[in-house]
Parts: C-alpha cells; sequence; structure tokens
C-alpha cells in the first residue's frame, strides 16, 4: 500500500504485533482513545509487561503521519514517519487499530503550529470541547479568532487557545531542561511520547522535539547522535545526553539529560516518575557508559 494517513485519536499506541494488545487495554485501542480509563486500569505488573513482554513500540501524536504498509483485519501495518529508528529507514515501524487512523489528506499551510502547554483543548467553533491533545502536538494553522486559533485536525477545522501553542520556526528554546521540568512527577510509561507519560528515550526525544531538535527515537540511536564527551563529569553541560548500561556486555537501557552540578533529569522507570536526582552514589553514576552533545 505504501499510503499516508494520519493518526485520528490524541495519542495512539505503536503495538509490536495486533497480538500484543490484551483486554486490559482495550481502552487504549478506542476511537476516541480513552487514556485515562487504560492507565487508570493497568496495575504495575502490566504496566511492567509493556516493555518486558515487548508488547509497545512507540506512540503516535494527533495528526502524526504514518506510512501505512498493510492492513490486516483491524489493524494497519505502519511506519511512523517522523521517529527515526533503525529498525526502518523510513521511521518507527509496529501495528497500529485502523479506526485509530485517518486517511484525510493534510492541507499545505504556510505556518505549523506546536503545542507548548502539558495540555490543550480542541474546541469546535461553537467553543463546545472536541478533544485534548498533548504537549508537542504539531497542527496546520489558519486564522485567528479572538484568543484562539483555527487549527487543521484529522477531523477538520477545529479551534485552539492561541497561548497554548507557538509556531513551528519560532521554538527558540535551547534547553531542553526548561521544557522537561514542567513534566516532573508525571509517571512514567513505556513507549510513551506524550503528556500522559513518557519512558526514558521518548522523554528526550520529545524534550528535544520542543526544542526544535529531532533525535532519533531510541536510546541507542540516540547514543550516535551528536558528538563524544568524555565521561569526566567536569566535561559535561547542560542538556548533553547520558546513558548507561549494567556491564560491558549489555547494550544501553536508559539515557537522561545532564541538568548541572551532578544532577540528571530523566524518566527512571515503571512505577516512578520524571524526577531531576543527583548521580553521587547512585547506580546511576557508576553506569555511565556514554556523554554525547546535540547542540552547542
Amino acid at each position: 500500500m505504501n499510503e499516508r494517513w494520519l493518526c485520528a485519536v490524541s495519542v495512539a499506541a505503536v503495538w509490536t504485533d495486533p497480538d500484543a494488545a490484551r483486554l486490559v487495554d482495550l481502552p487504549a485501542l478506542n476511537h476516541p482513545v480513552q487514556l485515562e480509563k487504560w492507565l487508570g486500569q493497568l496495575t504495575f505488573q502490566d504496566r511492567l509487561a509493556l516493555s518486558e513482554e515487548k508488547r509497545i513500540q512507540t506512540q503516535l501524536l494527533y495528526g502524526e503521519t504514518v506510512i501505512v504498509e498493510d492492513i490486516v483485519g483491524d489493524w494497519a501495518k505502519v511506519i511512523a514517519c517522523s521517529q527515526k529508528s533503525r529498525k526502518d529507514s523510513r521511521g518507527y515501524p509496529g501495528w497500529v487499530p485502523l479506526v485509530q487512523l485517518s486517511m484525510r489528506e493534510q492541507p499545505r499551510a504556510r505556518q505549523l503550529v506546536k503545542v507548548t502547554a502539558r495540555e490543550a483543548m480542541l474546541t469546535e467553533r461553537s467553543g463546545e470541547p472536541f478533544l485534548r491533545v498533548s504537549f508537542n502536538t504539531v497542527f496546520p494553522s489558519g486564522l485567528p479568532q479572538d484568543k484562539r486559533l483555527h487549527v487543521w485536525t484529522p477531523h477538520g477545522w477545529k479551534l485552539i487557545r492561541a497561548s497554548a501553542v507557538e509556531p513551528v520556526e519560532e521554538v527558540a528554546i535551547t534547553n531542553p531542561l526548561i521544557v522537561g521540568k514542567k513534566f516532573i512527577g508525571l509517571p512514567y510509561l513505556w513507549g510513551g511520547v506524550s503528556s500522559w507519560g513518557f519512558d526514558c528515550s521518548g522523554f528526550v526525544y520529545s524534550m528535544w522535539k520542543a526544542c526544535g531538535m529531532i533525535l532519533p527515537r531510541d536510546a541507542c540511536d540516540q547514543a550516535e547522535a551528536g558528538r563524544s564527551i568524555s565521561l569526566d563529569q567536569e566535561d559535561w553541560q547542560i542538556g548533553d545526553l547520558l546513558f548507561f548500561r549494567e556491564d560491558e556486555a549489555s547494550s544501553i537501557h536508559h539515557v537522561g539529560i545532564y541538568a548541572g552540578y551532578g544532577r540528571m533529569l530523566h524518566a527512571p522507570s515503571t512505577g516512578r516518575c520524571i524526577e531531576q536526582i543527583r548521580l553521587l552514589g547512585t547506580e546511576y553514576a557508576e553506569n555511565v557508559c556514554s556523554v554525547r552533545r546535540v547542540a552547542e
């Protein structure tokens, strides 16, 4: 097929295969997606299985473009075009429920806007709420209306609070920590790239995306971005990426953002929340294997 479609729900999980979704995941497969219900009913073991049983690969934000390679029953085999991965040169592969995608073509727009608020509500022209969307969601924009802005969505033109978005080309934040700190306390979610939850590399990917830089989606690929920096902490700068592995024989399993003064901002693991910690005396301090600088 190789057709370009759009994500038609606020956040869609990209599953490893159609059999990866469980009965407990049904709210995450609907249109509209029921994120709060899904996350609220997941036990710690349910959440842990998303990673340990390799059920979820990543997520899509509303309006994000995918290449649909094939349709099998109620599922679409897709490539997430904007998420770089060694798994496919075109983007990140996986499966999404067909009901969560739209065939509608995205119009050409002179300007794109990005949600800079943690969350934002799309409304109808009448002011009636339509859909809550995540930080980093991108829309083609139209004319302003009072304190709102027309934006194009997979469901047609909607309105969004103008103060919740910024033109993509005008995003001037160069320090991902400024963005990332507003998510401290948000529970970790394997595969997450939205304000409903991030995993470690999804957090790094999303914070740098908010600053106008597109990094690869996974930590192992992010560890090849930018340039290598010494493991001597005196050489580290705020915003450097810190990578971790358990021993020399193992692969990279974690990434965080250096916050200066021996601290790191990161999404740690299932059952924990995004946090800023001091590295000294932690297991992380002993397992730093690589430092990369992706911005000068």
